[in-house]
């Protein structure tokens, strides 16, 4: 069943010494120098890339690599990749190409090569994840996010754009929460969200709680206008970037607005694809699935702007962390990296469960990318892999802040937790 034990054991063992470095993190408190809690990062990213790195997940492998030719050779990496292959603005497609550069010219494997940026991403949001915790809890912050086996193992092992993704849109609240709102700081900031979305889409799941972070409505179309200003100009100079012709733009953002993952491989869509199973080369396109994935949209949203709703007057950082959490809790279309996108916010911030929700997700990840992999059987367990993020969709909702729906500026100010919060994390 297992393709190779002694392999399965060393993952299992850099896994096991990240879960136990969490854990003894919360019940401690620890809080190292952030050159200690960077070092450890990337220590365990690099032990992790050691024992595991010979996995090549499909899209960094294959997809990253089309689009870093692609892009490397001015091509549009959108219109030159098969369906679902590519579907974002050239921003990492352009850093995938540099990628492509050194992997030819030094002749370094392009799964050493496109592995090393992620990494790198990951120590800026380390380091930026205290940034909006509350003082006396901004190095235990750092070290837990630090040791998280989910966010080693998306970096070091899948190699994927959320450490990027992240590393943006928290620059982005924190020029917005650590200091006092001027417009210099508010178009910043949009520049910052615009880059994140610019590298995946589902950054934009924070919008909402950067504009109720914001005291005014002038600061809020600012913000707005400088996004949409950096979007714009991404998208209208991809002639100039990657070769896009211009009569190809409209399909280009056609492309762009109607992409989705498949369906049914995480919490409620996987229970229906199990009991009415759809053969892999017609989920795209097999009525059934194509109708799990509208629901999952409509729910999806319903979710989101519920959520947003039910913490308006909470702080910024708990609604970023909600808004991802909702995403998680109803979408119909996921991958395991997915579940990244709330851990910076619910690092900084914890509320009582936090704990427990950081350890179910980092063993439902690390079953997918340790384990799974090294199955023989892997078609035949991979249903019931996908329906266990039930488990993980129980986990995320008692991890929700549900005592925290408001903030109350004059009391806390932006980017610190309540006391009593500290006190959560021990």
């Amino acid at each position: 069943m297992i393709v190779d034990p002694l392999d399965l054991a060393a993952r299992l063992a850099v896994f096991a010494l990240c879960a136990v470095l969490l854990l003894v993190a919360w019940r401690r408190g620890w809080g190292p120098s952030l050159k200690i809690t960077l070092l450890v990062a990337l220590g365990l990213r690099v032990l992790m890339w050691l024992v595991a790195g010979d996995f090549k997940p499909y899209d960094l492998n294959i997809d990253f690599h089309r689009a870093g030719v692609n892009a490397l050779e001015h091509r549009d990496p959108i219109l030159n990749a098969p369906e679902t292959g590519w579907n974002y603005l050239p921003t990492y497609a352009l850093f995938l190409a540099g990628n492509v550069f050194v992997e030819r010219q030094f002749d370094v494997p392009w799964m050493v090569v496109s592995r090393i940026g992620p990494i790198l991403f990951d120590l800026g949001v380390v380091a930026l994840v205290g940034s909006l915790a509350a003082p006396s809890f901004r190095s235990t912050a750092r070290f837990l996010y630090a040791v998280n086996p989910l966010t080693v193992l998306v970096s070091a092992v899948h190699g994927q754009m959320e450490p990027l993704c992240l590393l943006f849109a928290l620059g982005a609240f924190v020029v917005v929460l650590r200091g006092t709102p001027t417009t210099r700081r508010v178009l910043l900031a949009g520049a910052l969200i615009a880059l994140a979305i610019s590298v995946k889409t589902w950054p934009a799941l924070f919008l909402p709680a950067l504009l109720i972070a914001l005291p005014t409505w002038r600061f809020r179309a600012q913000l707005v206008g400088a996004m949409g200003g950096v979007l714009a100009a991404l998208f209208v100079t991809m002639p100039l970037t990657v070769g896009t012709p211009v009569s190809k733009l409209p399909d280009v953002m056609s492309v762009m607005l109607g992409y989705h993952p498949v369906v049914g491989t995480f919490g409620w869509s996987s229970v229906l694809l199990w009991l009415n199973p759809v053969p892999k080369g017609r989920l795209l396109h097999d009525p059934f699935s194509q109708t799990i994935g509208t629901v999952g949209t409509v729910l999806t949203l319903a979710a989101i702007a519920a959520a947003v709703w039910w913490w308006r007057r909470a702080h910024p950082v708990d609604i970023a962390m909600v808004s991802a959490s909702a995403f998680q809790v109803a979408t119909a279309s996921h991958g395991v990296q997915y579940l990244e996108w709330a851990m910076p916010y619910a690092t900084a911030r914890p509320a009582r469960w936090t704990w427990l929700m950081s350890i179910v997700i980092s063993l439902y990840a690390g079953a997918g990318y340790l384990v799974m992999t090294l199955l023989r059987d892997w078609n035949d367990v991979a249903p019931y892999y996908y329906m266990s993020g039930l488990a993980v969709v129980l986990a995320i909702l008692v991890a929700l802040p549900w005592a925290r729906r408001r903030w109350e500026p004059d009391e806390d100010r932006p980017g610190a937790a309540e006391p009593t919060l500290v006190g959560a994390a021990r």
